[in-house]
């Protein structure tokens, strides 16, 4: 065994204690529902009716969907529009959909593109679905506006 020069301390390993049976103390975590924050909002790109532009063939598609993994969106109302106006003959129908740029469970029939108001009955959306307003028989050129209000809530701080 090697001698250690006179006044040299030998140190136990880094954050070994010694063995007194004491245990570590949990640090205190706030309770989960202080962080939620329920707000009733449009919901959108931040609020912001997504708009889709008619194509050639008189087809659209516009949609939005949660934007944080820690936001879920309880859908009341939606709203469809064109800048053609009311008599637009255009017909759209809505989905909800868990994957982007497939649009699977419709909510409604085909309605009148141009100007429907529906209620969505509270239905859930969170993080990675999507709404989706899909449009034929529309005028090329014009714009469509998917308008979707509800309940959103997030985390928050």
């Amino acid at each position: 065994m090697v001698a250690l020069p006179r006044g040299w301390v030998l140190h136990s390993p880094a954050g070994s204690q010694p063995a007194t049976g004491a245990r570590p103390r949990r640090i205190p975590v706030p309770a989960g529902w202080r962080y939620v924050n329920p707000v009733t909002v449009d919901l959108g790109n931040d609020g912001m009716a997504p708009e889709a532009v008619f194509t050639a063939a008189g087809t659209a598609q516009a949609f939005c969907g949660p934007a944080a993994s820690s936001e879920t969106w309880s859908l009341d109302q939606c709203y469809l529009s064109t800048s053609v106006g009311q008599l637009d003959a255009a017909q759209c129908i809505v989905y909800v959909s868990p994957l982007a740029g497939v649009a699977q469970y419709a909510v409604t029939g085909s309605l009148a593109g141009g100007g429907s108001q529906f209620g969505l009955g509270g239905l859930a959306c969170p993080n990675g679905w999507y709404v989706w307003a899909v449009w034929s028989g529309g005028t090329a050129g014009a714009l469509g506006y998917l308008r979707v209000t509800g309940v959103k809530t997030v985390l928050t701080d």
